[in-house]
């Protein structure tokens, strides 16, 4: 039962927010500092797992993953309370009769700084346990139930193009330049997260538009899965706006898109540089793997990156480690941190990574793609790599 439960660790930092949350004034920030103090200590001391446990009850790992919404939606419902002045669907009332915690006091005690704390981990949480579960679930496209949930999760970070882009473009394009969610070599991130997410919608949108005309359906009906995805998110957007004003719909957007931007440097960093000649299958090498215990744990070996692309529909629990594919220098949150603190430095850390890939990974076709992104990089050792 224990390599079950290790997997709990994304439903523990959801309720640890919920708490913080609740708890208000300088707790808010505890939901953030506990994902990102866990993550990132977790891989430097727990180092590598590559193992690979035969793992015969998966019911155990739908439970977990089907639980994720129902405590996004109580972490969500807590902010937008704490946000408010009143006692939105009387959440106070009931917290202080059962159990014993005075949530009136704790807002009045709260201020603009703790709110931002408050922010960053509903964004963040949003991300690691909201994207990272529907990105799983929505791989299922024959579950209904499995897609419901999924899209529903992706609903809190504005993301209803990724639940379409993701398998049907994604999966197919990755590593061309046809596939917005691939970083070119010497890209700043923040450049990234915008072009990816704006490509993303586009190719969404005319995906989801071929989809409904194959089938004689108009494209401004209720069949559009992109339209019933951003009313997910406007519904949620109306609870934040009837719970506190346009103060809580302001401040939901803004943890939206910091937990939309969070997958989008995910994205950045899993498929940074590599090249793979358009129409040639997806292999192990065209994507940066990591097998830090701690990432895994909490992403559901999301981490195990190369097994994934090689094979899509593959579940969670049976991703394998490919010890010998391209590997990231560290853990996925560090990378985040490093990312969003120093892109030119994570860029400098990634280049000799990439000089030996082109040695050692990529094909003869691929070297010549890889040399015309170094030559366009504006990073001189990629650039004298190319020569």
């Amino acid at each position: 039962m224990k390599k079950y439960l290790r997997f709990l660790c994304g439903p523990v930092l959801v309720m640890v927010a919920i708490a913080g949350v609740a708890w208000g004034g300088s707790w808010m920030w505890l939901g953030f500092a506990i994902t990102m103090a866990v993550s990132i200590a977790g891989d430097a001391f727990l180092g590598d797992d590559v193992g690979e446990p035969d793992y015969r009850h998966p019911w155990i790992f739908m439970l977990m993953m089907y639980s994720a919404l129902p405590l996004l939606a109580i972490l969500a419902l807590v902010y937008a309370w704490m946000l408010g002045s009143g006692d939105f669907l009387g959440i106070g009332t009931l917290a202080q009769s059962y159990l014993g915690w005075d949530m009136f006091a704790a807002r009045a005690d709260t201020s603009a700084l703790d709110l931002v704390g408050a922010t960053l981990s509903t964004g963040l949480l949003f991300a690691v346990s909201g994207t990272d579960v529907g990105h799983e679930l929505t791989h299922r496209t024959t579950e209904p139930v499995s897609m419901f949930f999924g899209r529903w999760m992706l609903a809190f970070t504005w993301d209803a193009q990724f639940a379409i882009e993701h398998v049907y473009g994604h999966h197919e394009r990755v590593c061309t330049p046809r596939d917005p969610a691939t970083a070119y070599r010497g890209e700043n991130a923040y450049h990234f997260i915008v072009r990816s997410t704006l490509g993303q919608v586009r190719s969404a949108w005319r995906l989801e538009k071929e989809r409904l005309a194959k089938r004689d359906i108009p494209l401004w009906s209720w069949r559009n899965r992109m339209l019933r995805g951003w009313l997910m998110t406007g519904a949620i957007t109306l609870m934040f706006f009837v719970a506190a004003g346009w103060l809580g719909a302001a401040l939901f957007t803004v943890s939206a898109l910091f937990g939309k931007s969070v997958l989008e440097v995910v994205n950045y960093f899993e498929h940074y540089g590599l090249v793979r000649v358009d129409g040639e299958p997806v292999q192990p090498r065209h994507s940066w793997n990591s097998n830090r215990n701690m990432s895994n744990l909490i992403l559901h070996n999301v981490t195990r990156h190369s097994h994934h692309h090689a094979k899509g529909d593959v579940p969670f629990w049976e991703l394998r480690s490919f010890p010998d594919a391209p590997t990231l220098p560290y853990g996925y949150l560090t990378s985040l941190l490093i990312i969003y603190l120093a892109p030119g430095l994570y860029k400098r850390m990634m280049t000799p990574k990439l000089i030996e890939w082109d040695r050692h990974y990529a094909t003869p076709q691929e070297r010549v793609l890889a040399a015309e992104q170094n030559r366009n990089s504006r990073i001189d050792e990629l650039s004298a790599a190319a020569t």
